[in-house]
């Protein structure tokens, strides 16, 4: 009779240690790859639009600051000002010709003109402050009418500035009592 060797003879049973750290590893890698990637794709910085100018200055980490990002020349330069000093904005833009509209008096949107900066025209200015507040305004670009609260809530697109108008009005109060905002 011929005897097998004790070693040949029994029965594979369960994965050793080595090979399951090896199988692991692998996963692990493969997973690394796999979300690196994916968050590199959502860290693109976007180009600033009209839409999208108040979640993009906040992603970008301008919301605990007090900063003003202004536009020059039919909003084809933009330029950060933050604790006294001024620098380019170095993201795509995408604004293209607006025009900024804000509450006046009578209750109705007025057109600012925000006048000249070293003799090029000022198409848009926005500020950003410490408590994460930011200017309010209405903003048309050929891609539509946006109004921007000031606090709370995302950019809403309207289908007319009598829209936007009425939505302001609407919204008033709602922040308001006796002249302190909330």
């Amino acid at each position: 009779m011929k005897r097998d060797h004790p070693l040949h003879s029994r029965r594979r049973e369960a994965f050793s240690l080595l090979e399951l750290m090896i199988v692991i590893i692998i996963i692990s890698l493969a997973y690394g790859l796999v979300f690196s990637s994916m968050g590199k794709r959502e860290q693109a910085p976007r180009a600033l639009e009209a839409e999208n100018l108040k979640s993009t200055l906040f992603e970008q980490g301008l919301y605990h600051h007090r900063s003003e990002l202004f536009c020059l020349d039919k909003c084809q330069r933009c330029y950060l000002y933050r604790d006294g000093e001024t620098s380019q904005y170095e993201g795509k833009l995408a604004l293209g010709d607006i025009e900024i509209y804000t509450m006046g008096s009578n209750r109705k949107l007025e057109k600012l003109d925000f006048g000249r900066f070293q003799d090029h025209p000022v198409c848009l200015r926005f500020k950003l402050y410490e408590n994460g507040s930011s200017s309010k305004m209405v903003i048309k670009s050929d891609r539509g009418i946006y109004y921007i609260p000031a606090m709370f809530g995302k950019t809403i697109k309207t289908a007319s500035l009598e829209e936007a108008e009425a939505y302001w009005n609407r919204h008033r109060a709602s922040f308001t009592d006796n002249g302190e905002i909330y």
